[in-house]
């Protein structure tokens, strides 16, 4: 979580992980990463603003069409729903983030999936709590505070969520594996 075009630090790369992108937050986030990390920027100009639903996942190389279908058929029953990105936090780790409102939506989603996947804990097991977040870079110099200004009156940020992407992360050479888009089972 320590990067946003990754689903998790970039000390963990290469890495698989399942995410929905925020189409609205994108300008911020991408326009921080040029001047951080953008060796980090997905080679296919998939978006990186994003939160994480579960990461790590399996391995690219263990990704078959069984795990894409199931995955698929996962979200296929999620609707589509809006939420707002309401302020700026920090990790005790100095990460800065935005919170998404309702929450409850994200966590009922990284449940799930972990549910599914008992193998793949949110976060790698590392944290007791899921706290769903859309991660923000700090630029160089740059203190919490600093954002929380630049910001301003662009909180809150409206957006919708309607996808879902399996993402595989690497340094030069972050791509999207599959999209799955919401609510496409026929009710």
């Amino acid at each position: 979580m320590d990067s946003a075009p990754v689903p998790a630090a970039a000390s963990n790369l290469p890495m698989t992980g399942i995410i929905v992108p925020v189409r609205e937050a994108e300008t911020l986030v991408r326009a921080r990463m040029l001047q951080v990390t953008p060796e980090l920027l997905p080679q296919d100009r998939s978006l990186v603003a994003h939160i994480t639903l579960l990461a790590p996942f399996h391995p690219e190389s263990d990704v078959d069409d069984a795990i894409v279908e199931h995955l698929a058929g996962f979200f296929a029953e999620v609707t589509p729903f809006g939420f707002e990105l309401t302020e700026l936090c920090e990790f005790p780790r100095g990460i800065t983030y935005l919170a998404p409102e309702p929450a409850s939506t994200f966590r009922r989603l990284t449940a799930e999936l972990h549910r599914q996947f008992p193998e793949f804990p949110p976060y790698g097991g590392e944290f007791d709590d899921i706290v769903p977040h859309l991660t923000v870079p700090l630029t160089p110099g740059e203190t919490t505070d600093d954002l929380r200004t630049a910001l301003g009156s662009m909180l809150p940020i409206h957006a919708f969520a309607r996808e879902a992407l399996l993402v595989h992360a690497e340094e030069g050479a972050t791509h999207v594996i599959a999209t799955f888009p919401f609510g496409t089972t026929a009710a």
